[in-house]
């Protein structure tokens, strides 16, 4: 009788710790060609020196990876300009430092943390994005819609704000 009981509650243990893993290698290789990834999981992932203009991101769960050097920024084509879409997405903790942001779209983005240092952020929208505890040190938001973003304890140091001038009020 005891077995049966066991049964159900086994599966679903190892159902929820397979899931609690992280990202699956298959959906990062399919997101490198792709770069088509809505409402996955690239969690600790490494996408350092990347291409990856015209990304699709959207909802995407990023915590802890690692985007160094990576260019996430709009992707000229004959016709159209395919930006980068960022919405929604968690990038908790991330390092994205000297990546090419400009003109992403990462309102309600997610970004508490995260290494934003010499990041290029030139025209993203910003707005709802929280960037709590951020880093943006050589950063530059010029242009940049921060709308009712959060910015609590973000570090602004030698910053271009998207008004064009420097912020330095939270240099180390």
């Amino acid at each position: 009788m005891s077995k049966f009981f066991l049964r159900p509650f086994l599966i679903l243990f190892l159902f929820h710790s397979s899931s609690a893993l992280g990202f699956k290698e298959s959906e990062l290789e399919k997101f490198k060609v792709s770069k088509m990834c809505e409402y996955c999981d690239l969690s600790d992932s490494k996408l350092n020196n990347l291409n990856l203009q015209g990304s699709n991101l959207q909802n995407a769960k990023l915590e802890n990876a690692s985007l160094k050097e990576s260019d996430l920024s709009p992707k000229k084509m004959e016709k159209t300009t395919l930006y980068t879409n960022l919405e929604g997405a968690n990038f908790r903790n991330a390092n994205l430092e000297g990546a090419n942001l400009s003109l992403s779209k990462l309102s309600n983005s997610y970004f508490k943390g995260a290494n934003l240092k010499n990041v290029s952020l030139i025209k993203s929208d910003m707005s709802a994005g929280n960037f709590v505890n951020a880093d943006f040190t050589n950063a530059d938001l010029s242009g940049a819609n921060i709308d009712n973003a959060k910015l609590e304890n973000a570090v602004f140091c030698k910053t271009t704000m998207p008004s064009g001038e420097k912020n330095d009020s939270n240099c180390k």
